[in-house]
C-alpha cells in the first residue's frame, strides 16, 4: 500500500469507527498522530498513516487477547514494517496482514471515489459533481427520509450519487448549522399543512407556495 495521511474523520470512515474512537486511541497513547494547523491556522488537525490504520485493524481482531505491552510491541513492529510487507513476525507470533490490508485498500479506494464525486461551488460548498446539489443537504435528508424519497426529491440524482453523498458526510462531517432532515414537501405534510407545492428542478424541489 502507498503511504497515506488521513485526518481522524477520514480514518474513522476507512476503519468504520467513530471519530471519537480514533481520537481516543491517540489520546490514550495507543497510536501516535502527526499534527498540522487547521484551516486558516485555527486549531490543530491530527493525521494518521498506514501503520496506524494497520495496527487498529489488528487490534480489532486481537484486542481481547493483548495486554497493553503486547499492543505496544505490535504497534512498534508494524511501524517498522514496509508497506509492501504483509506478514508480521514477533517472536513466536505471526500475524498475516494480507486480508486486513485488502480490506483497508478497498476502503481507501472507496474514500477516493467519494472525493472524486464532489466538487466545490463558487461559495466553497461541497456539491455533487456535475450538479449544484449540496452534498450535505442530501446527506441530511437521509436522517429523515428513505433513499427512494430522496430520489423523488432530487430526480436528477442516481441512487449511487445519493449513497455516495451520505458516505461523504460520514467521512467529512459538516461543521456548523445542519441542513433539514425533511424536504419542503414532506416537512409540510408532517406539520399537517397538507401538500406543500413545489416545483421540480434539476437540483431538487423548489418551494412555490404552501
Amino acid at each position: 500500500m502507498e503511504a497515506v495521511s488521513l485526518t481522524t474523520s477520514e480514518a474513522g470512515y476507512v476503519l468504520e469507527r467513530s471519530n471519537l474512537a480514533i481520537n481516543k486511541a491517540v489520546d490514550t497513547g495507543l497510536i501516535r498522530a502527526s499534527t498540522r494547523p487547521g484551516p486558516g491556522g485555527r486549531g490543530t488537525l491530527r493525521f494518521l498513516g498506514i501503520p496506524e490504520l494497520r495496527f487498529l485493524k489488528v487490534a480489532d481482531v486481537l484486542d481481547k487477547d493483548l495486554t497493553r505491552l503486547g499492543q505496544r510491541k505490535i504497534y512498534e513492529a508494524i511501524r517498522r514494517l514496509r508497506h509492501q510487507e504483509h506478514r508480521l513476525q514477533i517472536g513466536l507470533l505471526t500475524v498475516e496482514l494480507s486480508p486486513l490490508d485488502r480490506a483497508l485498500e478497498a476502503r481507501l479506494d472507496r474514500l477516493a471515489t467519494l472525493r472524486a464525486g464532489v466538487t466545490l461551488s463558487a461559495s466553497g460548498e461541497p456539491v455533487i459533481h456535475g450538479t449544484s446539489v449540496p452534498v450535505y443537504a442530501v446527506a441530511s435528508l437521509a436522517r429523515g427520509e428513505t433513499i427512494g424519497e430522496i430520489m423523488d426529491d432530487y430526480p436528477s440524482l442516481t441512487r449511487t450519487q445519493i449513497e455516495n453523498a451520505i458516505d461523504y458526510a460520514r467521512a467529512y462531517p459538516k461543521k456548523g448549522r445542519p441542513f433539514p432532515t425533511r424536504s419542503f414537501k414532506r416537512g409540510g405534510a408532517d406539520l399537517g399543512l397538507g401538500e406543500v407545492e413545489t416545483e421540480r428542478t434539476r437540483d431538487g424541489p423548489r418551494l412555490i407556495h404552501s
